[in-house]
């Protein structure tokens, strides 16, 4: 169920980055150091991302494919070398909808008043992306939820559009109807099928990078809070279905004034 109380967590930042296939492949550890220093920049070295500036509270490492090639907990690794003392822990097995259960246990423990700052770290063989939360940022976190979805129509409200009303004859007055707020949506690969009704009724939908896995999304996010700030989006609803499972994930973010 939706926790649909005040806003809670703040995203303070959030970048990811793809990791093209090598021999051998990269572990997990390599995967969080290189998402820690960051996009390269021009000179090919790497660029500062948005690493967390204040001490963290907690840490969370969130995948749904096991690491190829173990190399060292990955989440003591990040306790080590992100700010604070975090207390660091992994979310695996629960498929696409790891990161949102992520981010539904940081953000309860946040609104009880015992966490300040925390990172989400989401891993997939092929892209990771960080999440920084806390205190500070534009955008907040409104409702982490999970649903059963077997298809596109059986999806939340809130990413369902409402029916149109009846035409009215052309000398009634029009009726006065408070417009919905205007939302923009992230849609992973289990949700491809809904874009196109969104769209008619006048969302902005972007769409993560296939073949990402758990990490789509969230890869996708960073450019989504941009485009949906200068589009006046009054919410932000980041959503992914597992297919197999038959759950439909989503997280709604609104924009702080």
């Amino acid at each position: 169920m939706a926790d649909e109380t005040a806003a809670g967590l703040r995203l303070a930042g959030t970048w990811g980055l793809d990791f093209p296939a090598r021999p051998g492949g990269r572990s997990f550890v390599e995967m969080g150091g290189e998402l820690l220093a960051g996009p390269p920049g021009q000179d090919g070295r790497p660029a500062p991302g948005a690493p967390p500036p204040r001490p963290l509270d907690y840490l969370v490492v969130a995948h749904e494919a096991y690491d190829a090639t173990p190399a060292g907990l990955v989440a003591g690794y990040l306790a080590d070398a992100c700010p604070g003392d975090p207390r660091a822990f992994s979310l695996a097995d629960q498929g696409i909808g790891a990161p949102f259960s992520g981010l539904r246990i940081l953000d309860r423990i946040h609104r009880g008043g015992g966490l300040d700052d925390a990172a989400l770290f989401v891993l997939d063989p092929a892209a990771g992306a960080v999440l920084t939360l806390g205190g500070t940022g534009d955008w907040a976190l409104q409702a982490v939820a999970e649903e059963r979805a077997g298809a596109a129509a059986d999806c939340l409200p809130p990413l369902t559009a409402a029916p149109a009303p009846p035409p009215a004859p052309p000398s009634a007055p029009a009726p006065d109807r408070a417009p919905g707020p205007r939302t923009a949506y992230v849609l992973g690969e289990g949700l491809r099928d809904l874009a196109e009704a969104l769209e008619a009724t006048g969302a902005t939908v972007r769409h993560a990078a296939p073949g990402h896995g758990c990490a789509g999304v969230w890869r996708a996010l960073a450019a989504a809070l941009r485009g949906a700030a200068e589009e006046g989006a009054e919410r932000l609803v980041v959503a992914d279905r597992d297919r197999g499972l038959g759950r439909l994930h989503l997280a709604t973010f609104v924009p702080l004034l």
